[in-house]
C-alpha cells in the first residue's frame, strides 16, 4: 500500500480535532461563567431595589404620623416585599430646629449576612 499524496488527504488529524475541542470548551466555560455572574448581579440588584422601596415606605409611614417622631426613638420591624422579607430599622435623632426630627431608616435582608441594602434619611415635622 502506498502512502497518500498530500493532494489526496482528506479530513482532520487527531491533533487538530483535540485543539479545536479545547478551544471550544474554553469558550463555553467563559460563556457559562459570564451568565452566572450576570444572574448573581441581577439578584443583588433586585434585593437592593426592593430594600430601597422598603426604606422609603417606612420613612413615608413615619412622616404620615400625626405627631412628630420623638427624638431617641428607635424601631425595628419586619417587612415583606415581593415575597422577600426585610428588616427595617428606624432611628430618630435631633436637629438644630425643634420643629424637625431627623429619621434614618436602614434596611437589611432578614436572615441575611447583615449587609445594609438600603438607607433613607428624611425629616419628621410637627403637623
Amino acid at each position: 500500500m502506498e502512502p497518500l499524496s498530500p493532494s489526496r488527504r482528506r479530513g482532520f488529524s487527531l491533533i487538530e480535532v483535540l485543539v479545536a475541542t479545547a478551544i471550544l470548551a474554553t469558550g463555553l466555560i467563559a460563556a457559562s461563567r459570564a451568565a452566572l455572574v450576570a444572574t448573581n448581579d441581577q439578584g443583588a440588584l433586585r434585593d437592593r431595589t426592593l430594600a430601597r422601596w422598603v426604606a422609603h415606605n417606612t420613612l413615608a409611614e413615619i412622616r404620615l404620623q400625626p405627631q412628630q417622631a420623638q427624638v431617641g426613638n428607635a424601631s425595628t420591624r419586619r417587612v415583606q416585599q415581593a415575597g422577600i422579607e426585610f428588616t427595617a430599622q428606624a432611628k430618630v435623632t435631633a436637629t438644630p430646629s425643634p420643629l424637625f426630627s431627623r429619621v434614618e431608616v436602614v434596611v437589611v435582608r432578614t436572615g441575611g449576612d447583615g449587609h445594609v441594602l438600603a438607607q433613607a434619611v428624611g425629616f419628621s415635622s410637627r403637623s
